[in-house]
């Protein structure tokens, strides 16, 4: 496919490093520097406005196939998304920040009006939000994901120096019953159980285990794992839009939340929506404000200000302070590895969110990219055709790739080795993002 993406900051250039194997990729950007940022890619870059119409010629728009505007403007998406469709791109995907425009796109009298339709409009940091609460809601996890309906779930745990289970050999372990150890997740790269070193991993400090349970042995696990009380007050930094719906969120579970603000206005406008909340105007790097307010009683610190040094000295000081749980926003990718490397729990950015949902658009009608873990690791629903031919779940693991349940006739079964996949059935994988397309169209030919 030919594609144009306006926008080379982190989420366009994410897109680009993504889909520049597999497709014509030109990325539009105002700087002139994103030519040298992804000189690396094979990718056209034309330097320029996304709203030129002339730029937008230049790109070669008026052949694209998809257009994605994924600028840090909202109206510059909207309108480079409008102009594109209108010089010919086929398809258009406009990333949003604000959910009110998602509400108004959505309307069928909005392309009325227009005379024409963005394709897709997708809202990355509402899923980011999404994560967050439900990572928050589970104390020992570093991340977790439903499948199948909510009728498994996907959950991962770091090892930590004098935990249960450091320096154990992993296959030694018994887990509750209706528990799957997906694999391990060391210094990045991910050993399923199907790796030939899997049995004589011996788990270190900082690795993290994957594993799948159904909904009743979610429990067990989880207290296989626990570190003490459960989640009673959440301390926010940063009340932009991800935090205010984090904050919305945890209210609804009933939940202690203190935002803390540095915008006047805005923490004005927090009181009047959260009245459940505390808001307090400051910075979320003032130590002495943080310890006055109570960060030390916090079981969970969430940093999610638009800038990534706040973030990270904030996260450090809650570190510091003894919080046990620190969740954080980060905008560049290589800058997550750093926040790991110095303890912060999670790491998270849109991106993640948002390549997901440009996947799933151009992949297979059967493929779903359900979610990334560690920004590397693939959650991946695959409806396998009905010239599927049938064969054990164990023949279709791969190091770097392996089934961990299906679905069939509203049943749900966990991976076991004797356990055949049909055609119809939906097959859960779990990849290295490297190998998942690949693999997925090997598993489902």
């Amino acid at each position: 496919m030919y594609i144009v993406i306006a926008g080379g900051g982190e989420v366009g250039g994410e897109l680009a490093r993504t889909l520049e194997k597999a497709h014509e990729v030109v990325v539009i950007d105002r700087n002139p520097q994103a030519k040298e940022r992804l000189a690396h890619l094979d990718v056209k870059v034309v330097v320029g406005g996304a709203t030129d119409p002339d730029t937008l010629r230049e790109a070669g728009v008026d052949r694209a196939d998809l257009f994605i505007a994924s600028t840090d403007s909202d109206e510059v998406n909207l309108l480079a998304s409008l102009l594109a469709k209108g010089l010919g791109a086929k398809e258009t995907l406009c990333f949003v920040g604000k959910g009110g425009y998602v509400e108004v796109l959505a309307d069928p009298r909005t392309a009325e009006i227009l005379g024409t339709r963005i394709d897709k409009v997708l809202w990355p940091q509402r899923a980011m939000a999404r994560e967050i609460v439900e990572v928050i809601l589970v104390p020992g996890a570093v991340d977790t994901e439903f499948l199948a309906g909510g009728r498994l779930r996907f959950v991962e745990y770091r090892v930590k120096e004098g935990g249960p289970y450091v320096h154990r050999l992993l296959v030694e372990e018994a887990w509750p019953e209706g528990v799957l150890v997906v694999g391990v997740v060391r210094d990045g790269a991910f050993l399923s159980f199907a790796h030939p070193d899997f049995p004589e991993l011996v788990l270190e400090p900082g690795d993290k285990l994957l594993f799948v349970t159904t909904l009743r042995a979610f429990p067990e696990l989880e207290a296989c794992f626990a570190t003490g009380r459960g989640v009673r007050r959440v301390m926010v930094l940063g009340g932009g839009n991800v935090g205010f719906m984090v904050a919305q969120e945890l209210l609804r579970r009933r939940l202690e939340v203190v935002i803390i603000e540095p915008n006047r206005e805005r923490c004005e406008w927090l009181s009047q929506e959260l009245p459940g909340a505390l808001v307090i105007q400051g910075d979320g790097t003032d130590l002495e404000l943080l310890e006055a307010e109570g960060m030390q009683e916090a079981d969970v610190v969430v940093a999610v200000t638009d800038n990534d040094e706040k973030n990270l000295l904030a996260s450090l000081l809650a570190k510091q302070l003894g919080v046990g749980k620190v969740i954080t926003r980060v905008s560049r990718s290589e800058t997550r590895r750093l926040f790991e490397q110095v303890g912060i729990d999670l790491p998270l950015t849109p991106r993640q969110a948002a390549v997901r949902a440009v996947l799933d658009f151009l992949g297979p009608e059967n493929v779903e990219h359900v979610s990334t873990m560690d920004e590397n690791i693939e959650l991946l629903e695959v409806e396998l055709p009905g010239d599927f031919r049938p064969r054990p779940l164990k023949a279709l693991a791969e190091p770097q790739v392996v089934p961990v349940a299906l679905e069939r006739d509203h049943r749900v079964m966990l991976y076991r080795e004797d356990l055949s996949a049909l055609p119809g059935d939906r097959l859960f994988l779990v990849a290295a993002r490297e190998v998942a397309d690949e693999a997925v169209a090997r598993i489902a030919r």
